[in-house]
């Protein structure tokens, strides 16, 4: 499994999946380039334009952030973890992206493109701890669960040649006090490897597995106790030799 696969949200959901150029004007009208700091210009200029939307936002875009200023930086490389009794794989220790910021209770988890996610407090400005509980675990994605205040993560482990997910819950005051292997596991049952996944519904409060053995789960996370609905879809055929999608409750 390679550490490039795409994280992709569906609506309000979001999709975790176990894994397995320039552009030309082609000869179309030349972006107008809007430098105005007259607010009427811009809209004048938004009216004229061949492409209106792109050019007022491309022209608004300095108003909508000149208020905002930097407070402070976190930041989640730790070389001194090198030397720590359990330190993490290499290369969870190289500096990369911050591709996934979640907010909660004061704290903020920062998820690295490596897979290793951190917790800063707000109130001090400091970090609290790593979420990565085992040295070979690689953190591919965060949500936090506003039903019974906790943090779930989805991870893939080097033992297990990165090819199954396995989910999390921590609650939030143990993060706080710096325990992240206070939490317990989630979807024991299922066998979330490739071509399984999981996937989070904030909206509904519903978890949507896929297992290797072709079973859809639906989870309920208004509970601390998950229950579930699981269902398989297949296929059928009738007497026109028409197919149709049969989903089987269990």
């Amino acid at each position: 499994m390679t550490m490039d696969e795409r994280r992709r949200g569906v609506w309000s959901c979001r999709r975790i999946v176990a894994t397995k150029g320039e552009s030309s004007n082609n000869g179309s009208k030349p972006n107008i380039k809007i430098n105005n700091k007259n607010i009427i210009k811009k809209l004048q200029t938004r009216e004229i334009s061949p492409k209106p939307h792109r050019s007022f936002v491309a022209a608004t875009s300095p108003h909508r952030f000149q208020n905002m200023r930097l407070t402070h930086q976190f930041d989640t490389h730790d070389p001194k973890h090198h030397s720590s009794p359990s330190p993490f794989l290499p290369f969870l220790m190289k500096r990369t992206k911050v591709v996934e910021i979640v907010a909660a209770k004061n704290i903020v988890f920062a998820l690295a493109h490596s897979g290793l996610c951190a917790a800063f407090s707000r109130e001090t400005n400091e970090r609290i701890c790593f979420l990565n509980i085992c040295p070979d675990e690689v953190i591919r994605s965060l949500f936090y669960n506003k039903n019974n205040d906790s943090l779930i993560t989805v991870s893939v482990y080097a033992s297990e040649n990165f090819s199954s997910l396995k989910c999390r819950s921590t609650r939030i005051e143990y993060i706080k006090r710096a325990k992240p292997d206070a939490g317990f596991p989630l979807f024991q049952s299922e066998s979330l490897k490739w071509p399984g996944f999981v996937e989070f519904d904030d909206v509904n409060a519903k978890v949507l597995t896929y297992s290797a053995q072709i079973v859809y789960t639906r989870f309920s996370i208004l509970k601390t106790t998950l229950c579930y609905t699981r269902f398989q879809i297949g296929c059928s055929r009738d007497q026109n030799q028409s197919w149709h999608h049969v989903i089987n409750i269990q």
